[in-house]
């Protein structure tokens, strides 16, 4: 996308019309690193402090409400900016995000592939976290819905070889984009979460990256993976995707990694005091593409992944627990 950010500098540039008929503009950004753009969910998270689970006809009176951004894109998005890249987010969001656009503004994301839809709300969840920590979350995908490949294709026109194109699974055809960003000759970068078998259809034999957790990966190798321990999947994905870069993240337990042509390495796990582990694979996964965008090493980009999403898991929440990159650095391990 350096076309457009590496040789621009506080350029106005036009966004896409919005369903209503409006249009926005925002800045581009510039940097010598490759860029990022990143197609991803945004959603309004609300969430209710109650006693106990509301139970089928009961009214229950929350005792605190909280509302915060969130969404597996917006999430990464947000790690990807604080690690130290040039990110463009592309998606989708109602007349109620606001909010989300504003955070995403603040850590420096472009936001100008961004269509605003006025007559649907943006994806939202209700959850209610009891007082023992449980939770039960209702899931609207609102205008993530609207995300079409055709919708993404000037995002992707945009992009240069050199970028990378990161997915989770939070749209209605990640399967889609995956193809339409490899027929463009895009460093793609796939996340899967949540999985589903869907993404079977995609040439995922093709990707640039794969970051996958130990269920993810036993979705995609299916049959194979059954009786199969944590530490034997690798040897199983590097079967089925031999020319992709892969991650394969085991929580607590730390990461393997491997480079095409090398052999698999482990990143332990950074062990830190845990609050909260809501944002610790976003984290892990914006930190490791941001490395990877700026000419790192898989294994070093998965070190400072490693060190990000432990101090994540450090505080409450998910967005607001991603660390910045001077944080990341002085840490001592």
């Amino acid at each position: 996308m350096r076309g457009l950010w590496s040789k621009m500098r506080v350029t106005e540039a036009p966004a896409p019309a919005s369903a209503g008929g409006g249009s926005r503009s925002n800045t581009l950004l510039t940097t010598s690193n490759m860029a990022v753009l990143n197609i991803g969910s945004l959603n309004l998270d609300y969430v209710y402090r109650v006693d106990h689970f509301v139970r089928p006809g009961e009214t229950l009176a929350a005792s605190h409400r909280a509302v915060h951004a969130g969404g597996k894109g917006l999430n990464q998005s947000v790690a990807l900016a604080r690690a130290g890249a040039t990110v463009l987010h592309a998606g989708c969001v109602g007349a109620d995000g606001g909010m989300l656009l504003e955070v995403l503004k603040g850590e420096g994301v472009d936001v100008s592939m961004l269509a605003v839809h006025e007559s649907e709300a943006s994806g939202h969840t209700f959850i209610q976290v009891t007082e023992d920590g449980e939770n039960g979350i209702l899931y609207y995908p609102g205008t993530n819905g609207r995300v079409t490949v055709e919708s993404m294709l000037l995002a992707l026109d945009a992009c240069e070889k050199d970028d990378i194109v990161m997915l989770q699974n939070e749209l209605p055809d990640t399967a889609g984009l995956i193809e339409a960003a490899l027929e463009r000759g895009l460093r793609t970068v796939l996340n899967p979460s949540p999985f589903d078998a869907s993404l079977l259809k995609a040439p995922l034999e093709r990707l640039y990256a794969l970051i996958v957790n130990e269920t993810e990966a036993r979705g995609f190798l299916a049959d194979e993976a059954e009786g199969v321990e944590a530490a034997g999947l690798m040897a199983l994905l590097e079967r089925r995707y031999p020319d992709v870069n892969l991650i394969l993240t085991l929580g607590s337990r730390g990461a393997c990694g491997r480079v095409p042509g090398a052999e698999p390495f482990f990143v332990p796990a950074v062990k830190m005091k845990a609050v909260d582990t809501t944002g610790a694979g976003d984290t892990f996964a914006g930190y490791a593409v941001a490395a990877l965008a700026a000419g790192e090493d898989l294994r070093t980009a998965m070190n400072r992944a490693a060190k990000a999403s432990a101090i994540s898991v450090t505080r409450e929440g998910a967005a607001t627990s991603i660390p910045r990159r001077s944080e990341v650095e002085a840490l001592a391990v």
